[in-house]
């Protein structure tokens, strides 16, 4: 192994390494014990006047011979030590960014590299970085990459498959925020409907609860999920459902407001341009109402992950001014370039051998389910149908999980062999050619001794072609506006 202190790197330095060898990290965020032997490697990068990126890549004395690069979330800003220990533990080196926006969400105001380094410079430059100072330290270079990524993670991993196919050899993106301008349109509508301007809120958080427990009970009622779930397994959304539910609710919840009815209606049905009428994003996936970015989130001071809105508009702009039709082109015009990842077109991946597997939780009002179903019918139109798309890349949708590990249905994912942990089944795709027939969605409930699950489920893959048959809810109809 070589010293790396003075290796040369396009746009970047190392500005400080550290070789750990008591099993000890500690710094203001995080302590961390039990870690292997290993050097750790901070890395700035600026590859605009305008940008700060710090990276960190972990390299441990024990190495598989593996890179893993990581995702981040929200509008990351820090690195994730915990991850990073994670998986360093496992043998793997590993990276993370924090993705340019460690000075702050202003740092982004008018400020295009922020917006770049965020939307996809960011992750391509920690991973050549990392690759370079690996082959340097290691003397050779890896035998495979992966990259693993939830939320704003699955937008990188995304933005990774479409624009640098090369970067990694199997990708997996959780719940991908890879349509970010209109997510995050999608939180503003929420909030303009259910908060009014002078600061009241349409429900409170007994009621949203009743609400969730209503929407579990309304889908059981139609033969959804299995006897006794408390959560809404497939909360498909046809032409009538919302309408159906509405009427359940005036039925059994007959306290509720025409107002709150009608806030309940917008949410669910999603935005529209109010010109045009076209549809901007889908609506809230009915029965995940309590959970991250649901409604008391979106009924809080200020909307959900606002900040694309101060990047364009500056520091003071009110949500409650936002044009859901001239300002949403402007933004749309400024922002989707570089914080979208919706091109469909995945040939150059699936052509290198590439493998990915996505998911989605049914119960996700923070990246709901029906967008990135749309993205991969999109990709199935594009490149010849689902029969080839099958062979490099599979989305499944997970019963009743919300967008962390807090919801009543899954809250883990083990592949479908003895070693539980996704990244094994993406592995065995990649490496052996064994390829995975279904995931396992698992419930474990963490504030119990119970060593047993409470349940586990088998998932098929989403299918495009026929979507009854594997029993997955119909796709909205979603207009992509880029």
């Amino acid at each position: 192994m070589k010293k790396i202190d003075n290796i040369s790197l396009q746009q970047s330095e190392i500005i400080a390494t550290e070789h750990i060898d008591n099993g000890y990290f500690k710094n203001e965020a995080v302590s961390l014990s039990d870690l292997p032997s290993m050097c750790r490697v901070v890395i700035e990068s600026k590859p605009g006047k305008g940008s700060l990126i710090i990276s960190e890549l972990w390299l441990p004395e024990n190495w598989n011979g593996i890179f893993i690069g990581l995702g981040n979330g929200g509008m990351a800003g820090s690195i994730r030590h915990s991850e990073l220990a994670r998986y360093a533990s496992q043998g793997y080196a590993v990276a993370n960014t924090d993705m340019g926006t460690s000075r702050g969400r202003n740092s982004g105001i008018n400020n295009p590299d922020v917006w770049m380094d965020f939307g996809w410079r960011a992750t391509h430059i920690m991973t050549q970085v990392s690759k370079a100072i690996i082959k340097e330290y290691y003397g050779r270079k890896e035998d495979y990459s992966y990259f693993i990524g939830a939320s704003t993670g699955g937008q990188q991993a995304y933005s990774e498959a479409q624009r640098f196919p090369e970067d990694y050899d199997g990708i997996i993106a959780g719940v991908p925020a890879n349509n970010r301008v209109f997510l995050h349109t999608y939180f503003l509508w929420n909030y303009t409907h259910l908060r009014s301007g002078d600061g009241a809120v349409m429900f409170s958080e007994n009621e949203v609860h009743k609400i969730t427990d209503c929407a579990a009970e309304f889908f059981n009622s139609k033969g959804d999920g299995e006897k006794g779930d408390n959560f809404v397994s497939f909360p498909y959304t046809d032409e009538t459902t919302v309408d159906e539910f509405i009427g359940y609710l005036k039925l059994h919840c007959p306290e509720f407001t025409e107002k709150q009815l009608s806030a309940l209606d917008a949410v669910y049905r999603g935005p529209v341009n109010p010109k045009t009428n076209e549809q901007i994003y889908n609506g809230m996936p009915i029965g995940s109402e309590i959970y991250s970015c649901g409604i008391l989130d979106c009924q809080g001071e200020e909307s959900p992950h606002f900040y694309p809105f101060l990047w364009v508009f500056g520091e003071d702009y009110n949500g409650y001014r936002f044009d859901f039709s001239d300002a949403l082109e402007e933004v749309d015009k400024k922002l989707s370039p570089d914080l979208n990842a919706n091109n469909p077109d995945l040939t150059p991946f699936y052509q290198r051998g590439g493998k990915m597997l996505a998911f989605s939780g049914s119960a996700d009002p923070c990246v709901p389910y029906p967008d990135a179903i749309k993205y991969y019918n999109r990709v199935c139109d594009t490149m010849g149908g689902y029969e080839t798309v099958k062979s490099f890349f599979k989305y499944f949708l997970l019963p009743g999980k919300d967008h962390g590990n807090s919801g009543r249905g899954v809250n883990e994912i083990w592949s479908n062999n003895d070693e539980h942990e996704l990244l094994h089944a993406l592995r065995e795709w990649q490496e052996k050619g064994i390829e995975p027939e279904y995931i396992l969605g698992v419930r474990v409930e963490y504030d119990t001794k119970k060593e047993e699950p409470t349940f586990i489920r088998k998932v098929y893959p989403y299918s495009a072609d026929n979507q009854e048959e594997v029993n997955y809810p119909k796709s909205c109809d979603i207009k992509y506006l880029d």
